[in-house]
């Protein structure tokens, strides 16, 4: 069996038990590893004194998004909808205190919601294309 049997056969497994980290692991080194090598773009979204740099990216397969957050209060930057967020390159949710950020690398095709989840007033959409 090769690895990405195993890990999507493990993935399965866990997500069966309910713990969820199967999916996530997996989501996220399928897209870091068919991904690796390319020369893309990078975007960003800066929040600051209660505002987002950009609502809307449109970008391709590959291209890498960085929420910083440079604002006075923490942020918690979640993917989907409120109250029922989904992983986006394996991230479903991250608390970004003033001066932190993460980087997601745009794996899955689509158009995809994110929201602060603290502070709804400040989200955004992202589309991705091949």
């Amino acid at each position: 069996m090769d690895r990405r049997t195993t890990a999507l056969l493990l993935g399965l497994i866990l997500s069966v038990l309910g713990t969820g980290v199967g999916i996530m692991v997996v989501g996220h080194q399928s897209g870091s590893s068919a991904c690796t090598g390319e020369r893309r773009r990078s975007y960003s979204v800066v929040i600051r004194d209660s505002v987002q740099s950009a609502t809307v990216i449109h970008a391709n397969r590959c291209d890498k998004i960085s929420f910083t957050n440079q604002d006075k209060v923490a942020r918690e930057i979640g993917f989907g909808n409120h109250d029922d967020h989904v992983p986006y390159d394996g991230i479903a949710e991250r608390v970004l205190n003033k001066g932190d950020s993460f980087v997601i690398t745009l794996n899955q095709t689509g158009t995809f919601h994110w929201h602060d989840h603290l502070h709804d007033e400040l989200n955004g959409t992202f589309s991705v294309e091949n």
